[in-house]
Formats: C-alpha cells, structure tokens, sequence
C-alpha cells in the first residue's frame, strides 16, 4: 500500500490487475533508480499535488508509438484502422530512430521506463528493437505490447539479447473462437507456440529478461473466462494481467457488443454512461508523469483518445526539443483546464483536446 501512495499510478491504466503492474513499475524504479531520476520523481510528484500548470520536473514514463501499423484489425482499436484520408489525418507510418535517439538523448537521464508501443504492432517494424537496445543503453526500462503473431526464432533471439525488461502478450480469448472475435486476423495456436518457443530460447540462452505477462482484455464475450486464461498463461509460464476494455460508453452499439454484464468488470458506471470514480478526479496523471509520442514525432497528451487526428498534438519533436513542448502553452492550458474543473469559464481551453475528455469530464 505504501507503494501504491508513492507512485500513485492511475487506475485507468491499471486495469483489474493492479499488483502485478504495480510491481513491473516498481521494479523498474528499484532496477534503474539514479539521484538524477529521483529527484526528478519527487519534484514531478510535487507538481502533481499543487496542480501545477507550468512543471519543474519531466515525466518520468514515456510512450513511445514506433508504428501505428498493424497485422490485426480490432473492432475497437484506433476506429478500426480507418483511412487517414482526411484533413489534419497523421497517416500510417513508422518512426524515425533519430526521433528516438534525440528524445533518449534530452530527457532519458530523468526517464524510469518506455513503454515502447501505441496502436501498432511494434515487432512489424524491424528497427523497434534497435530503439529499445538504445534506451537500455541508457539505463531505461522498456516494455512492449504485442500480438506476437508476427515473430520468428531470429526476432525472439533479437528480443533477448536488446535488454527487453517485460514482454506484454496480448491473449483475449482461450481458443481460436474467443480469441479472433476481438482479435480480428490472428491465430490463436501460432501465439501459443511462439510463446512456448520463446520461452525455451529464453531458458538455453539463460536470460532473466524480459518478464512475461500476458494481457486478457475483458469484454461481454470473455468476462466468464478468466480463470481458464490464468490458468494457460501458469501453462505457458508467464503472468497474466486484465484490463477493462474501453469503448465509444455513449455509443449504443458498441455497449451492447463489447461490455460485460457485471458492470464490476468494466470501467463505466451503467447509470451514468460515464467512466468510473470521474466525480473524484481532481486533475490528470498523463499531463505530469506521461507523455505519448506518436510515430511521426508528434507529441500526445496521452493515448485515451483517436490520435490519427494529429490537429490535438502539442507539439511536434521534428521541430521543437521535448522541453520546449513540455510547458509550452497547450500543456499549460491543458493542464489548467483540468486542474480546475468546473472553476473556468466554458470558452476557456475549449480547443484542447483534453476538454473533450470522457474519461475526466464525462
């Protein structure tokens, strides 16, 4: 518990299975912890309390997309790959490892952890590891998020000597049936034996890296299967986590297709057609701890919205440094806008993106 009030890690991005991701970023501060990172946590953890619209720290987790392109097509995921064939549209695309580099290079001194993956499969782009051997170079956690459809017995072998620290294996079903409902283009056999495969290279070439979980999305069709999935992912010797699958919750359809009949096992509140705990959000994580960086050096408030829309970026790394973004006036009227909910005027920060927020505004 003690834990869980230093980190405070938001319960959007937890799931159902909050010790076990609590203990992945507990690690990675415990495994790469320097005086400079620390004092950057304390001084980001401060800004957080006072609601502070200008920040002397810099986030210590980054979210970094090095492709939006995927194998897959997931009813829910990025408005189902639609075409980006519209004004202002970030297109499809993989990122530049200079952006990457240049980014590692500015901040990563002060960064805990990359989460190096977004709305794409990041093992299709052959240069993901690549980035991920340059940020633990630089003594940063990584951690990814895959359909590990798309590897062979060489990319395995890549994944382990890059110094991957945690390996997320998206799993939301127990057999082809459930798996291919939500996970549209997969083959449910071919991620098991990639699995078992990998975990063999992992134990001849004696690597205590990457930790292994699997991730179950909880859905309508699903929800009843979780104890049959924690029990494939002890088979296949690895963790699982859950999480709650999020929709369009003001779109009919989609809540009749996709949500679980106990709502216990959703984010949303029935009643209100809101996410739950929203009354009691005083202001926004994403804006102090996080940031998101799209494919295209595009910087993101977070990922909790469409982000093929690239006209809600704050910033671009092709033409600014991380810093001069970082309280630049869009993140300062963001997070002022939330810092004091309800207090503003309805014309203030109307133009944001986060004023179109349905996890924090409803």
């Amino acid at each position: 518990m003690a834990i869980q009030k230093l980190l405070r890690l938001p319960v959007e991005t937890m799931g159902l299975s909050k010790a076990l991701r609590l203990k992945r970023y507990f690690q990675s501060v415990i495994h790469h912890s320097t005086p400079a990172k620390l004092t950057n946590l304390l001084r980001v953890e401060s800004d957080l309390r006072k609601r502070a619209s200008h920040l002397k720290g810099l986030p210590y987790v980054l979210k970094i997309e090095s492709t939006n392109i995927c194998n897959f097509r997931c009813p829910v995921c990025y408005e189902s790959r639609k075409a980006h064939d519209f004004e202002g549209a970030r297109g499809y695309g993989k990122m530049d490892n200079t952006i990457f580099n240049r980014l590692v290079d500015e901040i990563g001194k002060y960064v805990y952890r990359i989460n190096l993956y977004g709305f794409g499969e990041p093992f299709i782009y052959e240069k993901t590891l690549e980035m991920v051997r340059y940020a633990t170079d630089n003594n940063i956690a990584v951690g990814i998020t895959t359909n590990f459809n798309t590897v062979d017995e060489g990319v395995m072998e890549g994944i382990l000597h890059s110094g991957l620290e945690h390996l997320i294996i998206s799993i939301n079903g127990i057999d082809q049936d459930s798996y291919e409902k939500y996970q549209v283009g997969g083959d449910f056999e071919k991620v098991l034996n990639n699995i078992r495969t990998f975990q063999k290279i992992k134990k001849k070439m004696k690597k205590d890296f990457p930790y292994l979980d699997g991730q179950f999305l909880i859905m309508k069709h699903n929800a009843q299967m979780r104890d049959q999935a924690k029990a494939l992912a002890n088979e296949l010797g690895m963790g699982m986590r859950y999480s709650c699958i999020g929709i369009d919750i003001k779109d009919h359809s989609q809540r009749e297709r996709w949500l679980p009949e106990d709502e216990s096992l959703g984010q949303y509140n029935f009643k209100t057609l809101t996410p739950k705990g929203i009354e009691n959000l005083k202001t926004c994580s994403w804006l102090y701890r996080t940031a998101f960086i799209n494919w295209d050096g595009g910087v993101s408030p977070c990922c909790n919205y469409y982000t093929g829309d690239k006209t809600g970026d704050f910033g671009n790394l092709n033409k600014q440094s991380f810093r001069e973004i970082w309280n630049n006036p869009s993140y300062v009227e963001a997070r002022t806008l939330l810092s004091k909910k309800g207090a503003l005027g309805n014309e203030y920060g109307r133009n944001s993106v986060c004023a179109r927020c349905d996890k924090f505004f409803g």
